[in-house]
């Protein structure tokens, strides 16, 4: 089969923290599992809580907040070996929040960057406490913003973005900013109510415009029993090349 007529299942999930082990990451892996992704990007997770098999990379250890060592704010998984990886990014990014690397998949090598954007009070009123309100999260986009537009493969943006598309509750100037660091080269497939949880996101997928998506769902962040899982759900995107 050609790689035109390919897909990948990619998906990414903010974990709340849940403990390796717990009932909580289990529920949430096994869903993750179930729709067969070849790629993840976990968000604020533990080292030890991620697939049992596979190849993971991760950001740095080090995001300005004291915390266990076998946290991290975002890991991506896959099926296949990593290459080209890098941790920083730019120089201006906030640390520990960017993780890149190239990964084959069924329709060829991907260019996958998992990002743990800032929320509104990261450094506020906690951590380092000399930020004000959405300053990480714009000098996080401002970084990001050059190594979008610097590609030469297909590529898939993921992770936390701490906002919903269309926007909801951020500042018009802050969602405006997120618009045009994504800039015209990349769609996020994750926009808008998703399917069966019918909510916004604020977990997204982004594609550049080499690549088309078929279909996008929500994974709930409820047990059978009603119980939450994470203050996230998670996103579920199978892509394929663009004709």
């Amino acid at each position: 089969m050609a790689i035109k007529d390919r897909s990948v299942t990619i998906s990414t999930w903010n974990l709340a923290w849940a403990t390796p082990g717990s009932d909580a990451l289990d529920t949430m892996l096994a869903r993750l599992a179930s729709h067969e992704p070849q790629i993840i990007c976990l968000t604020e997770g533990y080292t030890g809580g991620v697939p049992d098999y596979g190849y993971v990379i991760t950001g740095e250890a080090d995001w300005g907040y004291s915390s266990p060592a076998d946290r991290r704010k975002v890991m991506l998984w896959s099926k296949s070996p990593w290459r080209e990886v890098d941790q920083l990014g730019h120089a201006d990014l906030p640390s520990g929040r960017f993780v890149s690397g190239v990964t084959d998949t069924d329709i060829g090598p991907l260019r996958m960057i998992g990002v743990c954007i800032p929320w509104r009070d990261a450094h506020v009123r906690t951590g380092r406490r000399d930020r004000e309100p959405w300053q990480d999260h714009l000098t996080y986009l401002d970084g990001l913003g050059p190594l979008l537009e610097d590609r030469t493969t297909r590529t898939v943006l993921l992770g936390d973005f701490n906002q919903r598309m269309p926007r909801r509750w951020s500042p018009e100037h802050v969602y405006e900013r997120l618009v045009t660091t994504l800039g015209s080269q990349f769609e996020v497939v994750s926009r808008g109510r998703l399917e069966p949880v019918r909510a916004q996101a604020i977990d997204h997928i982004a594609i550049s415009s080499d690549l088309r998506a078929e279909a996008v769902r929500s994974l709930s962040n409820t047990d059978d029993q009603g119980r939450e899982l994470s203050d996230h759900f998670g996103v579920s995107a199978t892509i394929s090349v663009a004709s």
